[in-house]
């Protein structure tokens, strides 16, 4: 490059006694920005003109409703697991109380007291139920909630095994008569 091409190329201004030199964008450069540009307007043509996209919003509430929509059918998957016979099974393992009592302190506690004896939620150591009066009963209430109250759907936050182990422990609790809330619900035996 010739001294007076490097001359041509020099700008007028200078700051603290340097002149700045009139060097243009590479190539490549241009072309990534040329690029982004003509990628959003087509972005925004199919997502926002045409509405052909799906959003990851989108994708998430499908699949939501995806999800909700076999609640049923996982929660009639998982009752075929459990019947009156295995949590009375269930109930002689010292294991599976245990570690349904370890999950009883660990979340039941702020409703239904340490021992059981009921705060907000009821007293499960009396001979009353308010929802049913089977084993299975305690599990189903215990797994899917109950709409309208305090009882939330374990089975949705806790796996399987730990909803069995709950139901278990809570079945051994009954009869044990802890004085705390009044009774509620039907009169049930003892299990």
């Amino acid at each position: 490059m010739s001294d007076e091409d490097s001359t041509v190329r020099l700008l007028d201004h200078s700051y603290d006694g340097i002149q700045e030199y009139d060097n243009p964008l590479p190539g490549w450069w241009s072309m990534i920005f040329a690029g982004s540009i003509a990628f959003a307007a087509a972005y925004g043509f199919y997502f926002q003109i045409a509405h052909r996209g799906v959003s990851p919003d989108e994708k998430y509430r499908a699949a939501l409703v995806d999800y909700e929509g076999k609640r049923e059918l996982r929660a009639r998957a998982d009752a075929l697991n459990v019947s009156e016979t295995s949590l009375e099974k269930s109930a002689q393992d010292g294991a599976v109380v245990a570690r349904g009592a370890q999950l009883f302190q660990q979340r039941c506690v702020t409703c239904h007291g340490p021992q059981a004896q009921g705060l907000i939620g009821p007293n499960l150591t009396d001979l009353n139920q308010i929802h049913g009066a089977t084993r299975m009963d305690l599990y189903t209430t215990i797994s899917g909630g109950v709409a309208g109250t305090a009882m939330l759907a374990w089975g949705e936050q806790l796996p399987m095994t730990d909803v069995l182990s709950l139901a278990t422990y809570v079945t051994t609790l009954r009869g044990t008569n802890v004085t705390g809330k009044e009774p509620q619900g039907a009169a049930v035996g003892k299990f």
